[in-house]
């Protein structure tokens, strides 16, 4: 279990228990390695013997029943739980719950960072947080969470991305695109519907120029409609029959085609809601009711890509 060697003209005790992370002490007289050894020792027999604490499960038992009794009810949880399994691959999973504390979460963000963005390294340790606030909470476990006490990744600055005229026209107007995906392109940028609002939305959802959203990514809303959206969803086959996934490779598949780059479906989404702005002149409040937002700094910071050139054109 414990084993004292010399390092460095130092002497260092080495202790190994299975379901915890090893833990090491150097000390400059033998005598105090094998005193620190035994006491660690002692202290970890009371933990796992329930004389000292309570006993804790392995931080994979807790992260599986957090997937299957909490995830599973989220509208995310396709997502959450593909991130789950990344992480089940870590070594760190088969400590016990209290041992995977903020020195390994820590080291799990430094080593993820060097092979994923920030952003996806932040919706895993979302996940591992929201984890260990349940166990607490719920679950009967007395345990600080250790994401609390980490820094987080810097998140990456939003998108700017904003398409040319020429761009849609090539979208839209040119002869590779499917009908289907032209009209789908065509309602997007008309009303700043998310992706998979578009592909849900259904002919009884149409109420005169109005459209409701049942399942939206926080909570259901009702939409204003252009006369032009009106015309494109009351002349469309409703509803879509195309999954997400196919219609991100189609989307991205005519954008190479037309040597378009950097740019994603959601882009539409950001162009159209800031058009509304520009274009249309509605106020913040105005568009956050066809966005779906709940705070405005969400709108302002991410989607309302206005250029300093369009403001000086107000200001003549």
């Amino acid at each position: 279990m414990a084993y004292i060697r010399k390092r460095l003209g130092k002497w260092q005790c080495v202790i190994r228990v299975k379901g915890k992370p090893p833990t090491t002490k150097t000390f400059l007289i033998k005598k105090d390695a094998k005193l620190w050894g035994k006491k660690t020792e002692l202290h970890f027999f009371r933990e796992d013997n329930d004389i000292q604490k309570c006993h804790y499960p392995l931080f994979k038992e807790c992260l599986k029943r957090y997937r299957d009794e909490i995830v599973i009810h989220k509208r995310s949880r396709v997502m959450e739980t593909k991130l789950i399994s990344y992480l089940l691959k870590e070594s760190f999973v088969n400590y016990k719950l209290n041992f995977v504390d903020s020195r390994v979460v820590a080291l799990y963000r430094d080593r993820a960072l060097k092979t994923l963005k920030s952003s996806s390294v932040r919706r895993r340790l979302a996940i591992v947080s929201h984890m260990y606030t349940i166990a607490k909470k719920e679950w009967g476990y007395k345990i600080e969470n250790p994401v609390l006490n980490i820094r987080k990744p810097k998140s990456p600055e939003p998108r700017n991305r904003r398409f040319t005229n020429h761009e849609l026209d090539k979208l839209i107007k040119g002869n590779r695109a499917s009908p289907k995906l032209r009209l789908i392109i065509q309602i997007a940028l008309e009303t700043a519907m998310r992706q998979s609002e578009i592909l849900r939305v259904k002919l009884e959802d149409i109420n005169g120029n109005t459209l409701f959203i049942p399942i939206a990514k926080t909570k259901p809303r009702t939409i204003p409609l252009t006369l032009k959206a009106m015309s494109l969803l009351n002349n469309a086959e409703l509803p879509f029959n195309i999954t997400g996934n196919a219609l991100s490779k189609q989307f991205k598949k005519l954008c190479d085609h037309y040597g378009i780059e950097d740019a994603h479906f959601h882009d539409l989404r950001r162009q159209s809601l800031t058009n509304f702005m520009l274009e249309r002149n509605l106020s913040v409040a105005e568009t956050m009711m066809i966005a779906g937002h709940s705070d405005p700094r969400m709108l302002l910071r991410t989607y309302n890509n206005l250029k300093v050139e369009d403001v000086a054109k107000k200001l003549d």
